[in-house]
């Protein structure tokens, strides 16, 4: 039996990781093994879904930052050493366990992999992030001393996708990867067959009969940070634009305070926890509205795709400094309200003459 180990934190991952699952190890001979992580970056969101039984699930929680040894990560490195793995997948580029389990894995006959984080395998910081790198590096290396974790590395914590670990590929979603060289690159059509859709809607515990989902629904997915003013000029344009079409607000995960939109249009807000991929593969038509986010890589070739990052960069809502890269033809990049009330607009007259 080849043990297989997936390394995540969110239901993206989990989402991912299973269509990997399903394009590479298929198969009686391997046997799946997912470590969750509740980390210093990231919330455990996997915690109240119904994961896959057939897998055998770790559930780990740990800050760096913190001066503790936690008991879940002593046993889990134990159990690590006493299997053999076939094969390490993780998506947690800067974590302090993937960088010693890559290591690890380095010194063994396990192929490791780099899957992507979201979208910043397409990013990358235009200023110096020095002092923080310093601090976190620091911090990881006391992690690895106070749970006894061999490390004879020198090595200084990057921010940027794919400059952290000791792996042997990356999994991606486009070939182009800008800000990498010098790596093997495996590319991935994440896009889910029915029965893999079927599949992750019982694990979320969510089916979209509620939802609209014809060619009359515009998708806005939110962002982290509090977006009030692009919101309201961007719902302004909407009920303008497609003043009959339904809006389907789907919250981020991370999005701390609720949204009250005051509009005309007849909006659905989403707050379950489900990859929101799941919802623009049952969409039959329609507009996706984003200010940048990885669902958007997700290919529904019957909607239109925005990204609208320009306009909350200019109205310095994304404080950090990242040049951004757009890897699919498919999604338009938008500088302004201006131009996507333009594109809009020819989206409709196009409508009228088909």
């Amino acid at each position: 039996m080849k043990k297989i180990l997936f390394q995540v934190a969110t239901e993206f991952h989990y989402m991912v990781a299973l269509s990997i699952i399903e394009k590479f190890y298929n198969d009686s001979q391997f046997e799946i093994h997912f470590v969750i992580c509740n980390n210093s970056h990231s919330k455990n969101r996997l915690e109240n879904i119904k994961l896959d039984e057939s897998y055998k699930h770790h559930f780990l929680k740990y800050d760096v930052n913190k001066n503790e040894v936690y008991d879940d990560v002593l046993n889990f490195v134990d159990l690590v050493k006493q299997n053999e793995f076939h094969s390490f997948i993780s998506f947690l580029f800067h974590d302090s366990l993937f960088i010693y389990l890559s290591y690890y894995f380095s010194n063994k006959s396990t192929t490791t992999y780099l899957a992507p984080d979201g979208l910043a395998a397409y990013a990358k910081f235009t200023k110096s992030t020095l002092r923080s790198r310093v601090l976190y590096t620091l911090g990881i290396y006391k992690f690895f001393s106070r749970h006894k974790l061999s490390f004879p590395k020198v090595f200084l914590v990057n921010w940027n996708f794919g400059r952290n670990g000791y792996y042997d590929a990356i999994y991606a979603f486009s070939k182009t990867l800008p800000y990498i060289t010098g790596k093997k690159i495996i590319e991935i059509d994440y896009t889910l067959s029915d029965e893999s859709q079927s599949r992750l809607k019982k694990v979320f515990n969510i089916d979209f009969s509620e939802y609209p989902t014809d060619d009359n629904t515009i998708l806005l997915i939110g962002h982290r940070h509090k977006t009030e003013d692009y919101d309201k000029n961007l719902l302004n344009i909407l009920a303008e634009v497609f003043p009959d079409y339904n809006v389907i607000y789907k919250k981020h995960p991370n999005q701390q305070e609720d949204i009250n939109f005051d509009s005309d249009l007849k909006i659905f807000k989403s707050t379950d926890i489900f990859p929101v991929e799941l919802l623009i593969a049952s969409m039959k038509g329609g507009v996706i509205i984003s200010p940048y986010t990885t669902a958007m890589l997700y290919h529904n070739t019957e909607c239109r795709y925005f990204w609208t990052y320009p306009i909350l960069t200019k109205s310095n809502i994304l404080k950090k400094p990242v040049e951004r890269y757009n890897p699919k033809e498919y999604i338009n990049v938008v500088s302004d309200f201006e131009e996507l009330k333009s594109q809009l607009l020819t989206l409709t007259n196009a409508d009228t003459h088909d």
